[in-house]
């Protein structure tokens, strides 16, 4: 299978999640009596999805030859450590709260999928935070939608 073929199906596979994801929240309740409601975000994400996959498959089905990676083995690395670290995130969510949890996998996210070359730790480990701090006030003050504490209160 071609590098191009590849990336077509990848964007039809997205764009079909994108689309199960918003038909999902259409059907999350409102937790919260506000104007956003509970749904909103997913729906946010689910149509990013979407567009960007249809905007993917449209660039991918206009190019006329994609260069063979040679890299597969640290594309299937990034790939299985991505999966990987969704899983413990998952896990771990409410344990240890959004904060503390969404900090921690961002950073090593970012570390697994940054170029050995251009890895930055400082750098890496500051977006990470202040990305978290605004999401969870967002979250919390804007939308007044509660995200976990953990164990540390939060």
């Amino acid at each position: 299978m071609t590098k191009k073929v590849k990336e077509i199906l990848i964007s039809v596979v997205f764009m079909l999640v994108g689309i199960f994801i918003y038909i999902q929240a259409m059907n999350i309740e409102p937790l919260m009596k506000n104007e956003l409601g509970s749904g909103y975000f997913p729906k946010v994400v689910a149509g990013t999805m979407i567009v960007l996959s249809i905007l993917n498959l449209f660039l991918n089905l206009k190019k006329t030859h994609i260069e063979d990676e040679n890299n597969t083995k640290s594309d299937l690395f990034g790939g299985l450590s991505t999966i990987a670290l969704i899983g413990i995130y998952s896990l771990l969510y409410q344990k240890v709260g959004f904060l503390i949890g969404t900090s921690l996998y961002l950073f090593l996210q970012i570390l697994i999928l940054a170029p050995k070359e251009k890895r930055n730790i400082m750098l890496f480990a500051i977006i990470s935070v202040v990305f978290s701090v605004f999401v969870y006030y967002l979250f919390t003050r804007i939308i007044n939608m509660p995200l976990p504490k953990g164990i540390f209160g939060f």
